[in-house]
């Protein structure tokens, strides 16, 4: 999810809050930045972030980059210039946000205090020209907007009414342009509600000072990530053994929208392909699975790791897995007495090295050591280079499979496929899948599954380079030469580019090809051919031309014979005679 920040470099942020002399609003909107910088961090540096600042103009300051260092020195460095201009902001960033295509989620982060400018740029002035001219090609690049994530945090107080007037303003913008955004705006403090139903004086900017400040704008933040960059928590399960099963984050996290279905809370391994057998079917999305590690409290320093180490891990005899959890207890305590028979045959000095080496591992080792059913899959699916086909929902299937990308990191990755079971067809019905000793006598558990109508088999025509299809034509005219003994050949080539041409929308080729065998027809004549071939030339330019044939269904049938040797009207036959079938 490529996200630009966009921080509002108007002169106008660099006003004092009410009741905070000690802040601006580009201070406080300098903190907002890094503090979601620290929550995307605290995520795992997955975001691509790109920091803009715009006044009368944009400029980038920083390039889309993990790097959020770069940004956090940047944003600093950023110096008031003039008016806003809030318009210009969101057509830099459609031109920005173009190289990432529309398969991603696009995410636009504006801080500002709601400036509506001045003059011919000014945002109200937008508004009203662009209602009733929304189809004209000069407003085209907000269809392309209308596709990101818009999140504004509002700075600002709600008893100004230049702030509120903007709130307006910019909610205008959002409902008339039809854009997926949000407004994070404060909320005003119990004494100004109570003051206004009750008919009393407007508060002293004193009492401004806990509505907006350092902790109001990371409250906003807060809420902005909640909104916009929380990961999709589920539950990854594989049999019914109660160890495999892990909670795991899938980023980026999927579609909330209403209309799309929702993946079940709990997704499930039903088996396990290989990824020869998969290949590359079409997708819905790509999404990173990560383990959800639990925050502990750290342990005292006295304590340190050997309380970890020392005390042995209570059973609860109600657990229903108590039987399982006993015997996998029996197990390490079988083999931690090996090791510690081991450890007693060697020399002192080696046997307190040891020793400090194990209790000085702390609370951080212990969490490594952990079992974890992502690493075990991520194992096994890279050593194997296997999938695993799990389910999302009813009759709906994915697959996670290990993802090593440029840097040489491998990790877990879930396509999620189209709703339905005969999603990949070379694999068949998905639901219809079970294990090879489960075969009947005489079947073979190889794919591609046969379809009944194979179109793999069949050959295609690509024209990507000018040769292509000149080769094509060409062969045409050399069987139209030679005709009447390469008849079946010269129409097989000629229905098999004529419905090439009908797929691709390339009517015009049919044309082109109708007058080609006609200026053959003639060439043929005037060299003295045979009577048959200058006959079936013109039929066959006759029949490219008919409207009737444009259907890709139809086929060019050869020009009939008569059984007295002469030839018919010109009229075609729907079907070819036996000595004319191939």
């Amino acid at each position: 999810m490529p996200t630009i920040v966009a921080l509002d470099a108007s002169l106008s942020m660099m006003r004092p809050i009410p009741g905070r002399n000690e802040h601006t609003y580009q201070s406080l909107a300098v903190k907002g930045i890094q503090n979601l910088l620290d929550n995307l961090t605290a995520a795992g540096k997955l975001e691509h972030v790109a920091l803009v600042s715009f006044s009368t103009v944009t400029e980038l300051k920083v390039d889309f980059t993990r790097d959020y260092e770069q940004i956090r020195q940047a944003v600093k460095k950023i110096e008031p210039l003039d008016k806003a201009c809030f318009v210009t902001m969101l057509q830099t960033v459609v031109q920005l946000m173009a190289s990432w295509g529309s398969q991603n989620i696009l995410q636009l982060v504006v801080f500002t205090d709601c400036g509506l400018g001045f003059g011919s740029t000014s945002l109200s002035g937008f508004i009203e020209a662009y209602t009733g001219k929304e189809t004209e090609a000069e407003y085209a690049w907000l269809k392309t907007l209308a596709t990101y994530n818009i999140n504004i945090v509002c700075l600002g107080l709600q008893a100004d009414h230049y702030f509120t007037r903007g709130l307006a303003v910019y909610q205008q913008l959002l409902d008339v342009a039809h854009l997926k955004g949000q407004l994070f705006t404060t909320k005003p403090v119990k004494q100004i509600v109570d003051g206004a139903s009750n008919g009393g004086e407007a508060p002293n900017p004193g009492s401004h000072k806990s509505e907006l400040g350092r902790t109001t704008v990371f409250e906003l933040v807060e809420r902005l990530c909640e909104s916009s960059y929380k990961s999709t928590e589920v539950t990854l399960k594989c049999g019914s053994y109660f160890r495999m099963e892990t909670p795991v984050l899938l980023w980026p996290p999927t579609s909330h929208e209403p209309q799309l279905r929702h993946i079940e809370p709990i997704i499930e391994v039903r088996g396990f392909l290989a990824l020869s057998d998969i290949g590359s079917p079409a997708i819905l999305s790509r999404h990173w699975v990560l383990p959800k590690f639990e925050r502990e409290k750290p342990t005292s320093r006295r304590s340190g790791g050997m309380a970890a180490v020392a005390k042995p891990t209570k059973l609860d005899i109600n657990n229903p897995n108590y039987e399982m959890e006993k015997l996998e207890q029996d197990i390490r305590d079988f083999y931690a007495k090996d090791s510690k028979e081991a450890d007693a045959g060697e020399s002192g000095d080696d046997a307190d090295v040891t020793i400090v080496l194990k209790h000085s591992s702390g609370p951080q080792q212990m969490e490594q050591q952990k079992e974890s059913f992502c690493v075990l899959l991520h194992g096994a699916l890279k050593m194997e280079n296997m999938a695993a086909l799990v389910q999302l929902a009813d009759k709906w299937y994915g697959f996670i499979y290990a993802f090593t990308d440029a840097k040489k990191k491998s990790n877990l990755m879930l396509n999620i496929l189209p709703p339905g079971t005969n999603v990949i067809p070379w694999l068949g019905d998905l639901e219809l899948l079970g294990f090879t000793e489960d075969l009947a006598p005489g079947e073979t558990a190889s794919f591609p599954v046969r379809a009944e109508r194979r179109s793999y088999s069949q050959s295609s025509v690509v024209w990507i380079r000018q040769a292509s299809l000149q080769s094509d034509v060409q062969k045409v005219l050399r069987h139209a030469k030679k005709m009447p003994d390469k008849t079946q050949h010269f129409y097989k080539e000629l229905n098999r580019i004529r419905r090439a041409a009908l797929a691709l929308g390339f009517v015009e080729l049919l044309e082109a090809l109708a007058m080609l065998l006609e200026k053959e027809y003639a060439h043929l004549t005037l060299n003295g051919a045979s009577s048959e071939c200058t006959m079936q030339l013109q039929h066959a330019a006759t029949e490219l031309r008919k409207t009737s044939n444009r259907d890709i269904k139809s086929t060019i049938a050869p020009l009939q014979k008569v059984g007295t040797g002469d030839s018919s009207s010109g009229t075609s036959a729907s079907t070819s005679t036996p000595g004319y079938l191939y």
